[in-house]
């Protein structure tokens, strides 16, 4: 007697596999179509297994588009691990700069992954998983910024106001560039991933040089 079609498409896969499979499919489909194109129906063929099957996984369209985006802010924070690993230990300025190449060059080679990561009006804010991979990758960062203003004997009360300023930074540039603003003006877009690095590499020696000193205030 054959299976149940959910139960033969469950069997292609060894346990926990289906999980990331279905991820997989949907950053695929990101990739080949965008966002406003993804149903669960067309991720579940892409994975091969039945039309049920994401649903039984994650719920929704909001729970598995929040599992791919979770996914890519661990793949960010492993980016970050990268560069940082690679940045003299004591230099604190050379490692906030290895923070923010890795955001730039991460979104760059993953454009639809990295514009998912921040649609949280297509994201559930709520899920644990989310909330601890985007945990993951600010506190990188504020790390990085608190080593700075330590070692330049800076106030910790600018630290929201020059994280805030560092991360609009890169995000705001490799959104610009993601979105293909700058091409007309500096000939910069997504295809040209060696140009938009350098740029990005150039524009945070400009921000930390800002970040690493103290504010000049009027009078």
């Amino acid at each position: 007697m054959p299976k149940p079609r959910a139960t033969v498409a469950a069997d292609t896969y060894h346990h926990g596999d289906l999980r990331q499979a279905l991820i997989d499919a949907t950053e695929s489909m990101l990739q080949q179509h965008g966002l406003e194109a993804f149903t669960l129906r067309e991720c579940a063929r892409r994975a091969g297994v039945s039309h049920a099957a994401p649903a039984h996984h994650f719920g929704d369209a909001r729970g598995l588009l929040s599992a791919c985006a979770a996914s890519g802010l661990d793949r960010l924070a492993d980016t970050i691990d990268g560069y940082l690993s690679l940045a003299p230990a004591g230099d604190t300025t050379a490692r906030l700069r290895a923070v923010g190449q890795a955001y730039i060059d991460f979104a760059l080679a993953n454009r639809a992954l990295f514009q998912l990561m921040f649609r949280r009006d297509r994201l559930n804010p709520q899920d644990d998983t989310l909330r601890v991979a985007g945990k993951r990758v600010g506190d990188t960062l504020r790390d990085a910024i608190d080593a700075v203003l330590a070692e330049r004997r800076l106030p910790a009360s600018e630290r929201g106001q020059r994280i805030l300023l560092a991360w609009s930074l890169v995000h705001g540039y490799v959104t610009l560039v993601l979105e293909q603003q700058t091409g007309e003006l500096f000939g910069l877009d997504a295809d040209h991933g060696e140009a938009a690095s350098a740029m990005g590499a150039e524009l945070l020696r400009l921000l930390i040089d800002g970040l690493a000193n103290p504010v000049r205030r009027p009078g």
